[in-house]
């Protein structure tokens, strides 16, 4: 997200594209993606190192490659979402009942 008043700011740069993950049972992801490819796979998919259990109670396993590497997340689900919070976000702020001006995808049991 960039403000009004930043270098190189245009308007498809003033909003957050958020992904939320719930109930996490795994994650593998380094701190800075660049040119991510997200998408959700099977248990047949799942590499051998990550452990078959953590599946359980219908749990979604989450592919993100970036930078020709791949990374996962077994979860519940996964909402991305589109806003223009400057100084909040939906965890820290969860009194407020934010929402999304934008839901981009969710999904579904």
């Amino acid at each position: 997200m960039k403000y009004p008043d930043q270098d190189n700011y245009s308007e498809d740069m003033e909003n957050n594209i958020d992904f939320e993950f719930w109930a996490v049972n795994y994650i593998n992801i380094p701190t800075n993606l660049y040119g991510l490819i997200l998408k959700e796979i099977t248990e047949k998919e799942l590499p051998k190192d990550i452990n078959i259990d953590l599946l359980m109670h219908n749990m979604k396993i989450f592919e993100i490659e970036s930078n020709n590497e791949k990374y996962y997340i077994v979860a519940g689900g996964l909402l991305i979402g589109k806003n223009k919070w400057e100084d909040q976000d939906r965890i820290f702020n969860f009194n407020s009942n934010l929402m999304h001006d934008e839901i981009i995808f969710q999904t579904h049991e």
